[in-house]
């Protein structure tokens, strides 16, 4: 599948027998939590009719009619922070600057195609670059931690993992 084609996909949660009051909710609360992260990610489009929630006692599932192998690239200004506070008086990175710029992936060899506009009172420095798309595997594992967090369960149970350590809350024992 390439960028632009689109493909069907469904996506099911294989659980222990799920409370049959809650099903319905739990359902739709599900679909809809994967698909809204998944269209945010630009990975999915179309409105609720894109979408058919699933939800039997020992599964919740969304078939989704459309999604992308990747989102497509997009744009993004960043405003940094003041010039005077960035550069130093002969235009020389600060180091606040240059942790900054770290924290967005970047190093000190894009400071010279930094921006400056004015802002308000201040002249401040921006930072444009491209930010590759998600891709399906990316956004569908980060789609699902949403929605697996958000359900509105009605009575949550914790489950210690295999490792010995880690425990998970969930309604019930999820296998796959």
């Amino acid at each position: 599948m390439t960028t632009s084609a689109t493909a069907p996909l469904l996506v099911e949660l294989l659980v222990e027998e799920l409370p049959p009051k809650a099903l319905k909710a739990l359902g739709n609360a599900f679909a809809s939590a994967v698909h809204a992260g998944l269209a945010g990610r630009d990975l999915a489009s179309g409105g609720a009719a894109a979408w058919t929630a699933f939800a039997t006692p020992r599964r919740l599932g969304v078939f989704i009619e459309s999604v992308t192998a990747k989102a497509p690239s997009r744009s993004m200004t960043v405003k940094l922070m003041p010039v005077a506070v960035g550069l130093s008086p002969d235009g020389r990175a600060t180091t606040a600057l240059l942790k900054r710029l770290a924290a967005l992936g970047a190093d000190a060899s894009v400071v010279p195609r930094l921006e400056r506009r004015v802002d308000g009172k201040n002249e401040s420095l921006f930072y444009a670059t491209i930010v590759p798309g998600a891709s399906i595997e990316q956004g569908l594992q980060a789609a699902l931690d949403e929605a697996i967090s958000t359900l509105p369960i009605p009575k949550v149970m914790q489950y210690q993992l295999a490792d010995g350590w880690t425990s998970v809350s969930f309604v019930r024992p999820a296998h796959g």
